[in-house]
């Protein structure tokens, strides 16, 4: 009996541990799904969107191969030449911004069948050409190569995949995507486990069984006994019980024998097969969220702030205004402008305030669906940490634009800057006219403006935290008193600060109050006391207006990029100075 015991263990092994291992092996389903086409297409980009990408779970590849050609606008601009390329360009970004950066120029989107097991495209019609992708600011990250690119990302719902060449010819056309299968099938590994105990147990029933048969084998000696005569009725008893003594020993064996079997079904039929790729047969690409969402990335912001500063580094390198404009705007634009004329005049006499890319401590992006758009950013120069902190402000002025640097303000030393909202977050961005705040960010500028002019006169000094203001104490009364001292008797200065032009920029804080940037305009007359008699002036002066004096005085134009924080209605808290920029923008000689 214990050999048959343990031939049957032995055969359940070998059929558990054979099904297990084919099916890891043999009939092992494959590791990653494939999906490709070749489109034919002739529009100049081509997307796929996140909502097609998560069809499959796990991250997603995509391979595209380069090869076009078609016919594009001459130089000229006077026809049309044939062209082929073999680059390749891959981006991907939020879908809001990828589709308003393609609109309204036609495309081809991909799509997955109903069925999950085939790519389709639609083409989408508009305008025929786009400009070149390359280096845009809305992308997360981008991809350029020649013959091909393949891209891992693991995208989420409301991100989006661009595949162009250049703008002007079609789209690569061999595109694949593959995802990775998740084998996971629990009643392979119970299979090839119930295989090994029971090639374990039939092993050791074998050996039980073999030293039974050494134990047992040989002749036995037995005392004989005189038989005993036995009536009939004690043999037809003992005839009845032999059955019964027989049964027990029976079912103990088979019970024996079947529980590895039952062990083995009971787990397979317990385990979790392996999941299913979740396609929604009936899914449309999503329409993009209108919900306002940051502007920017941390990560973004720290690309586009690179590119930035080193556009802006090589315009100060050549003194070369055309440099500066392709990412400067106003008002920093006209501050640096004026800078590089008085440092063409005398290198040692202006410097510039310098802007750097990183350490990057803050980034307070707006919250925003449309254009423009703006992003708050507080930089450190890295070469130099026990330099002050630069508070900047870039904005995009539409999807296709570049983002240019507005503010740049140096912030006070050991400023203490209000509560602000993260960078995955973002901020709304207020009005200029906005009634969310304790006061209007343009009313804050032409209160400031005129506390510059009359000091604790003003009517609305008590807004402002002018006991540790630094501006103040820099331009306000007080300092223009002493300037006028340092002239004489022989030279006459009045003062003037009015609002200037520039949007007036306002972030709303965590704790409900608002960082507002502005500027105020100072224009400083210097005129002679006596007729006849001449004013010499400055370096800078003598730069801007070629005159080394004049009878009739010098109109010197400053600007001030400000930076103040709003505490929130209710509060009991002064306005503070965070920051500010002083910069010579003008002069002229006094008209009379």
């Amino acid at each position: 009996m214990r050999l048959i015991v343990a031939i049957v263990l032995l055969a359940v092994s070998t059929v558990t541990l054979s099904i297990g291992i084919a099916q890891r092996t043999v009939f092992d389903a494959p590791e990653t799904i494939d999906l490709s086409i070749s489109t034919e297409t002739t529009a100049p980009a081509t997307i796929i969107h996140g909502t097609e990408l998560l069809k499959y779970p796990g991250r997603q590849t995509i391979t595209v191969t380069g090869g076009t050609s078609g016919r594009v606008p001459s130089e000229d601009g006077q026809g049309f030449i044939n062209r082929s390329t073999d680059s390749v360009f891959v981006a991907y970004g939020r879908t809001v911004d990828v589709m308003a950066w393609l609109s309204p120029v036609r495309h081809t989107s991909l799509r997955l069948d109903e069925l999950g097991l085939a790519l389709t495209a639609l083409p989408r019609g508009g305008d025929l050409y786009l400009p070149d992708p390359s280096g845009s600011d809305l992308w997360f990250a981008e991809y350029s190569e020649s013959g091909s690119v393949s891209v891992s990302i693991a995208a989420p719902e409301d991100v989006s995949v661009l595949i162009m060449s250049d703008g002007q010819l079609p789209a690569p056309q061999d595109i694949s995507l593959s995802w990775p299968v998740i084998n996971e099938a629990p009643w392979i590994l119970a299979l090839i486990v119930v295989g090994l105990l029971t090639m374990l147990a039939g092993f050791i029933a074998l050996i039980m069984s073999w030293v039974h048969w050494r134990a047992t084998k040989g002749p036995r000696r037995r005392k004989t006994q005189r038989p005993k005569r036995r009536s009939a009725r004690a043999y037809r008893s003992a005839r009845a019980l032999r059955p019964a003594a027989v049964r027990p020993s029976g079912r103990r064996a088979a019970g024996f024998v079947a529980l590895p079997v039952a062990i083995a079904l009971g787990l397979g039929a317990c385990s979790t097969p392996a999941p299913e790729p979740a396609i929604d047969v009936a899914a449309e690409p999503a329409t993009p969220t209108t919900a306002p969402y940051p502007a920017v990335t941390e990560l973004q912001f720290s690309r586009i702030m690179s590119r930035v500063a080193a556009q802006i580094q090589a315009a100060d390198e050549e003194l070369s205004v055309n440099t500066l404009g392709v990412r400067v705007e106003e008002p920093t634009l006209s501050a640096r402008r004026s800078a590089y004329i008085i440092q063409r005049a005398d290198p040692d006499s202006a410097t510039v305030v310098p802007i750097p890319a990183s350490p990057i401590r803050l980034v307070v992006p707006q919250q925003t669906t449309t254009w423009p758009r703006s992003v708050f950013g507080i930089i450190q120069d890295e070469a130099d940490l026990a330099s002050p902190s630069l508070g900047v402000v870039l904005k995009q002025q539409d999807a296709r634009s570049q983002y240019e640097l507005s503010y740049a303000i140096v912030l006070n030393p050991q400023v203490q800057l209000p509560d602000l909202p993260s960078a995955a977050m973002g901020a709304p961005k207020l009005a200029a006219d906005s009634k969310l705040t304790r006061i209007q960010p343009l009313e804050l500028i032409e209160h400031y403006a005129d506390v510059l002019r009359r000091g604790q006169e003003s009517q609305f000094a008590s807004e402002f935290a002018l006991a540790n203001d630094p501006l103040f104490a820099q331009a306000g009364p007080d300092a223009q008193a002493l300037r006028q001292e340092s002239f004489g008797e022989t030279v006459q200065v009045t003062w003037e600060r009015t609002p200037g032009d520039s949007e007036v920029v306002a972030f709303s804080t965590a704790d409900s109050g608002a960082i507002v940037m502005g500027t105020i305009i100072e224009r400083e007359l210097v005129e002679p006391v006596q007729s006849g008699a001449a004013v010499n002036s400055s370096v800078a002066v003598r730069a801007l207006t070629s005159l080394s004096q004049s009878t009739r005085g010098f109109d010197v134009e400053s600007q001030l990029q400000i930076l103040w924080y709003v505490p929130p209605v209710g509060s009991e808290d002064a306005i503070r100075v965070l920051g500010f920029t002083y910069s010579l923008i003008g002069a002229k000689e006094v008209e009379r």
